[in-house]
């Protein structure tokens, strides 16, 4: 959790009171794995938390349990975007270093990028990141 953390140490919580009942670099966290995993919504987060709660205790302490949907939701709508950008930024360039040697490497999640899916109305192929 530490690395992780490191990435997002300009990232300020705006959160105050008893709001903080759970760790914030612990939400930002679940919300990445999550979003590797599909998840779009707050509520897709919680379920996330929610039914991973065992692998998630291996590298945090959830003392008060798992984040709800409105913890997610407080949270998101409270940060400043530009900080927040530039920390997962930051982040997902690291991993496409540790990818690959010149950090160019790329991972087909969906297999239509390896069957050079083009759409010849719109003239464009599919979105790399």
């Amino acid at each position: 959790m530490g690395r992780f953390s490191h990435y997002f140490k300009d990232v300020d919580d705006p959160r105050t009171g008893n709001a903080k009942r759970h760790d914030f670099h612990g939400i930002v966290m679940i919300a990445v794995l999550s979003s590797l995993c599909g998840g779009q919504t707050c509520v897709d987060m919680a379920d996330f938390a929610a039914n991973n709660e065992e692998f998630l205790r291996r590298f945090m302490a959830l003392e008060r349990g798992t984040p709800s949907h409105d913890t997610f939701s407080r949270l998101f709508r409270l940060l400043d975007p530009k900080p927040l950008a530039a920390a997962m930024a930051e982040l997902v360039a690291d991993w496409g270093k540790a990818l690959g040697k010149d950090g160019k490497r790329q991972i087909a999640v969906d297999g239509k990028a390896l069957r050079r899916s083009y759409l010849r109305a719109g003239e464009t192929s599919p979105l790399h990141m």
